[in-house]
């Protein structure tokens, strides 16, 4: 019999539209004769299902041609003449969610809360490393290498630009300004100087309340590397040198180069000699340190003197980062990502029996 897998993108995060392109890569990709699959696509705080199975059908979507479905107790269902009527219930989620709730481990509590096993972190992990300042000490306290950085919040800004901009500058100059939440390079800017760093500091705000503000290094390379689990065996890829037009790689240089989804200009591998071994061995212990799960993308930098500094991880990477596992191909990546998450236990509080409402309503009092 097949397994059943809901694959899960879109969402309110800014990066949906590039979660349809990583959902629609994999439904191509999975194996159909293994798996039974229902394309769930998130968009205006519902669920829609039925004709999801090419890019046109979101460009524009048009919410009447597809059926609005509702997770209940680890089932998705529609409503028809009033009543819940089951339409599929997934033996796994695979969560191609880019951002917002579906990255940063809200999604992936309500698949907890009903007992659905899922193809990603866990909730904490995933807040974690969606957050840029809490994955910066995170990083720190395990003693890896990150770039100098302060938080920077939009309260603070408002109330005392000068003296905000000020302690930013501390940091010295090129000074690169992030919102400390979103992903595809959204909302991020270099600075040379004051005027830019406040111009940077309110687009940063348009995105989030909260931003990180980082000495920026000018000579230096980024390069990534992936890693998934099977089994007991934790899967490293290939690393990557993506290739920026500017100060840093921007959304236009990840998605919209060449005029094509994909980017850009990039090498993989890397191409940097015997640190390529120092940034795969960093992916390895993060993923483990970590207790990781799915596929995740660690993103480095690397300066002119071969140090490397730990930059970011996402825990839902663009399609998957299937391209960077060489001699692995995406469909039997997808199938390790399935089977893994087969094999967790679905969580189940633990059962705590008292007599304490009975107590109460029989007229108990709270101590004071």
């Amino acid at each position: 019999m097949k397994k059943k897998v809901a694959l899960f993108f879109g969402g309110m995060s800014l990066e949906s539209d590039i979660s349809v392109i990583t959902a629609m890569q994999t439904l191509g990709a999975i194996d159909k004769s293994e798996y039974e699959v229902e394309p769930v696509y998130m968009h205006g705080g519902k669920m829609y299902v039925g004709g999801l199975n090419k890019i046109s059908a979101f460009s524009p979507f048009n919410e009447g041609e597809h059926a609005v479905v509702h997770l209940v107790s680890g089932g998705l269902y529609e409503v028809k003449r009033g009543k819940l009527r089951r339409r599929f219930v997934p033996d796994v989620a695979l969560i191609c969610c880019h951002g917002g709730e579906g990255e940063g481990g809200v999604l992936q509590a309500i698949f907890e809360y009903n007992g659905i096993r899922y193809t990603s972190c866990s909730p904490l992990a995933s807040a974690l490393l969606l957050d840029k300042l809490a994955s910066k000490r995170m990083f720190e306290s395990l003693l890896f290498n990150v770039l100098p950085y302060r938080d920077a919040s939009k309260k603070d800004f408002e109330e005392n630009e000068s003296a905000l901009i000020a302690s930013l500058e501390e940091l010295d100059y090129p000074i690169i300004v992030k919102p400390a939440r979103l992903g595809s390079s959204i909302g991020i800017r270099a600075a040379h100087n004051r005027e830019e760093l406040k111009e940077a500091l309110e687009i940063a705000f348009n995105f989030d309340g909260e931003v990180i503000a980082e000495h920026m290094l000018t000579d230096f390379i980024e390069v990534n590397c992936a890693a998934y689990r099977d089994g007991e065996e934790i899967v490293v890829s290939e690393t990557e040198r993506p290739i920026s037009c500017g100060d840093f790689l921007s959304f236009e240089d990840k998605y919209m180069a060449n005029g094509k989804m994909g980017g850009g200009e990039h090498r993989i591998p890397a191409g940097i000699g015997a640190t390529e071994l120092i940034v795969k061995a960093a992916t390895e212990r993060v993923y483990k340190e970590l207790c990781l799960d799915g596929v995740i993308r660690a993103d480095f930098l690397v300066d002119s003197d071969s140090k490397v500094y730990l930059n970011e991880i996402n825990t839902v990477p663009g399609s998957l980062a299937f391209y960077l596992f060489k001699d692995i191909s995406q469909t039997d990546m997808l199938s390790a990502l399935i089977r893994n998450a087969s094999l967790k236990h679905p969580s189940v509080p633990a059962s705590f029996k008292t007599d304490v409402l009975s107590r109460f309503s029989g007229g108990a009092k709270l101590a004071k």
